[in-house]
Formats: C-alpha cells, structure tokens, sequence
C-alpha cells in the first residue's frame, strides 16, 4: 500500500510539472552540468524558432548564443561561478532563422547534496520590441527638441532685429509686444536645452570632469548672482561653514555650480517675502555635505517621493520644465554622492548633497 502510494505522488508530480512546464507564458529551458538541452517547453520553441526535438541532447550554448565559449550564457556566467540564482539578466541570443533577439532571463542552478552542478533551469522571455521602443523613444525625443531649437534661436536673433530697429522704426506698443515674445522663446529655448541634456543624463552619456574645485568659492558665486533676486523679495542668504574644513575636492565644477544654482534659485523662488535661506557646508568625514534650507512653502509628504523624478512638479502653477532636480540628482549620483530632502509642509524645506572629497 505505502509503496503504491509513493507511485502516485511520483505520477503526480511528473504530471504537474508537464502542466507546469506546458502552460508558462515564458520560455523554459532545463539544462544539465554539460549545458546539454534535457528540456523546452512551447513557449521556449515560439521564442527561438526551434522545435524541441531539434534541441534536446544539443548544446544550449551553441545553439542559442552561437559560440561555444560559457561566459555567453547568464547561466554558467553568473549562477554557475557565483553559486547563486541571478534574476533580470540581459542577453541576446540567436533565434533558428538567425536572427539575434534580446530576452530577460531568470535563472537557477540545479545542485546535489555536495553542491555539485547537476543542471540548471532558465525562464526567458523576448523583450526585442520593447528595447526597441526604448530606443526609438531615446533617439526621437532628443532629435525632436534639437530639431526645435534652431528656428526658437533663429526667431529670437530676428526678434532682436527689429527691436534693434534694423528693419525700420518700432512704436512703444509695438516694442512692447516684441519683447514679450522674445521672453517666451527665451523660456522655449531654455526648456529645449534642459530637455536636451535631460536626454544626456538619461541615456548615461555624462561622465565627471574631474579637476580640483573649491567648493566653498562655487557656493559664494552662486550666492552673489543669486542676491538681487533675493533683494526683490527682502529675503536674506546665510552662509555657515567650518574653519578648518579644506573645501578643495575633485569634482566637475560647471555641473556642480549648476546644482547649487538650481537649488538656490529654487529656495528664493519658493520663499515668501522677508524670510531667510540658511547655506551650510559641513564636513562629513570622506565627503562634503552642502544643505540649502528655506523658509518657504514647503514640501507635502505625498510629493516628496517624486520630487527628483523628471517633468514631476508639485502642482500645475509650478515653473520651468520639472527637470532640474532630476538633472541635479543625476549629476550629484555620478560623483559618486547623494542628495535628498526634508521638508515641512508651511515651515521649509533642506535640500542636501554630497560629494567625495577625493572623487571616486
């Protein structure tokens, strides 16, 4: 009876994992410790063109990636010399008609009680076409605001013509108006520029022109050319720092200075008048800690977890693209650093960053 009974578990089992196995919406592949097929399901055969009696008892390294070298394939590459299962790894492989496809896969070692590689499973899917969109968005975008902005530049040389009076006498009220469209390209382009490099940042393409930089100077500049809009709302600038900090690290200066800018201005654009923005440097051991803190409007909670995220803004009356904390955060986590902020909802918010002193 006991003996008939262990028949029909193992009955069952193999039937479950048929049923299993049949009815993935994903690739199944199962390996042994020589990388040799045992097994492919249906889904496995739409992916790759190839039917399981064609790749059972062949080499899933030479048939899918088309090489015969085992760091092509994420299963010996990673679960096999790491000991470990790797989930989202990207590769390409080569489908029966011999086109290459991108899939994700995830990926599990099969061992034995002494932890020798006995075989392995590999659940995939093709995601071909939504690289492809990845890239096409990639490119179109960014082609698309290039494209803008040389008639935006080109209209605004014009605009300065005429209100130069090249092209003949302005009235006042014409002049007026003139201006008023040439400060609305202005935003154009500036919108157009900030996208541009948005794109940049996205597709990973900046890296860190490092050189000695005086942190402490940046901060000083970008408080003077930041005052006399200060002035017009009666808000007051601080500045605290340490005596015995040594404010020189390795950093890109221009894009360090943007980051501050962006976060001053923002701290003087959000504040109500008469109040006071506090600037501090600080040294934190291997890094230096800059925080911005107004007195303004402050933050909800509901936001601030977004609040570095593209073209996010806080509501629809907000000014600009949504993209210069973005574009902050990319810069400041390519130095190898952080940035964050704490805000209260009516009493202000603290932006904070840091930065390596000696790079990365």
């Amino acid at each position: 009876m006991l003996q008939f009974f262990y028949k029909t578990v193992k009955i069952e089992e193999c039937q479950i994992y048929e049923i299993v196995k049949k009815s993935l919406p994903i690739g199944f592949t199962l390996v042994d410790e020589e990388g040799m097929i045992v097994d492919f399901n249906p889904q496995a055969e739409v992916i790759t063109g190839y039917l399981k009696s064609e790749v059972v008892g062949q080499s899933h390294i030479e048939i899918l990636h088309g090489t015969s070298d085992r760091e092509a394939c994420p299963l010996f590459r990673y679960a096999i010399q790491k000991k470990q299962q790797t989930a989202a790894v990207e590769t390409n492989i080569k489908q029966k008609s011999g086109e290459l496809i991108t899939i994700v896969a995830s990926i599990s070692p099969l061992f034995d009680e002494n932890q020798n590689f006995i075989g392995g499973v590999e659940l995939f899917r093709d995601i071909t076409g939504i690289k492809k969109l990845e890239r096409e968005r990639k490119n179109i975008l960014p082609m698309f605001a290039h494209d803008m902005k040389h008639p935006v530049i080109t209209a605004g040389g014009f605009l300065s013509r005429l209100l130069s009076g090249k092209a003949g006498p302005v009235t006042e009220p014409q002049a007026g108006y003139l201006n008023i469209i040439k400060d609305e390209l202005q935003k154009v382009e500036e919108l157009i520029s900030d996208f541009l490099e948005f794109s940049r940042f996205e597709a990973t393409e900046y890296r860190p022109l490092r050189s000695a930089f005086n942190i402490e100077d940046a901060i000083r500049h970008q408080m003077e050319i930041t005052r006399s809009d200060a002035e017009k709302k009666n808000i007051q600038i601080s500045f605290d720092y340490p005596e015995t900090l040594i404010p020189v690290i390795s950093a890109d200066g221009t894009m360090i200075e943007r980051v501050i800018a962006n976060l001053l201005d923002n701290a003087v654009k959000y504040s109500p008048q008469d109040t006071n923005i506090s600037l501090k440097l600080k040294d934190w051991n291997l890094e230096v800690l800059v925080q911005i803190t107004d007195s303004g409007i402050g933050i909800s909670d509901e936001h601030l977890p977004y609040i570095f995220d593209a073209f996010y803004r806080v509501s629809r009356d907000a000014m600009g693209s949504g993209l210069g904390l973005s574009i902050a955060k990319a810069i400041i986590e390519a130095h190898g650093g952080k940035i964050w902020v704490k805000s209260i909802p009516g009493e202000g918010s603290t932006f904070s960053f840091t930065l390596p002193k000696g790079g990365e």
